[in-house]
């Protein structure tokens, strides 16, 4: 069973981590070397090191999210499936989060907790969570639950099997 709950907002969300419109290209992120070339953060360490002694220094939305524990996206994994295969769930995660920061280098998984019964994930993106969420019910089934804030850009996944 799936179950997505969306309350679309009044307005428009802005995100804090979003970049001042005057960042000069080329860019360098001094804590994970993404670079911002042509108005997009893009992972490519060969030119980011010819480029490092002349490029501006400035973090990218992701390292100072992750600095500020700015959470995007939460996913709570729980059951009795999860306890039987915490190795393969950890795995799918982090292969999924391999597989988004193709997509997006900002996707990154803050955090990795285990609470009681249960696995907390905490990522810098909403799409991750959701990502990381979709591969689960696609890869084991059970339950999953999408919760988007209506307030602020934010999102929780839960995912459940027993």
């Amino acid at each position: 069973m799936r179950k997505i709950i969306r309350k679309e907002p009044k307005k428009k969300i802005d995100d804090p981590y979003l970049l001042p419109k005057s960042l000069p290209d080329p860019t360098i992120c001094p804590s994970c070397n993404l670079l911002y070339h042509d108005k997009r953060w893009i992972r490519n360490d060969e030119l980011a090191n010819m480029l490092n002694l002349i490029a501006y220094k400035y973090k990218c939305p992701s390292c100072r999210k992750i600095e500020d524990h700015y959470v995007m996206g939460i996913v709570n994994i729980s059951g009795n499936f999860y306890i039987t295969h915490k190795e393969d769930i950890i795995n799918l995660i982090k292969n999924t989060e391999k597989r988004e920061i193709l997509r997006n280098p900002l996707d990154r998984i803050m955090s990795l907790k285990n609470v009681e019964n249960m696995v907390v994930v905490e990522t810098t993106s909403e799409n991750l969570a959701i990502a990381i969420g979709k591969a689960l019910k696609r890869a084991y089934k059970g339950n999953l639950e999408i919760k988007f804030s209506s307030n602020n850009k934010f999102v929780r996944v839960n995912w459940q099997r027993d």
